[in-house]
């Protein structure tokens, strides 16, 4: 159940991989407060591209 009503299979899967990205975003923010500069940078760009990649995902769905 989720905001009073069922999901089907996509969106349930959907949720899913929003709560997965989400662990992995606070695991590497996490990380960032124990590595150098240059591990930093890394760590954030791999963070942009993962809520990038949500965001276009999200854009396309709304737009159908």
């Amino acid at each position: 159940m989720a905001w009073g009503g069922s999901l089907n299979k996509k969106g349930s899967d959907h949720i899913r991989k929003v709560r997965d990205a989400d662990n992995v975003i606070k695991f590497l923010e996490d990380m960032k407060k124990q590595v150098g500069e240059n591990q930093k940078k890394i760590i954030i760009k791999t963070i942009n591209i993962i809520v990038d990649y949500f965001n276009n995902s999200y854009k396309s769905k709304k737009e159908l």
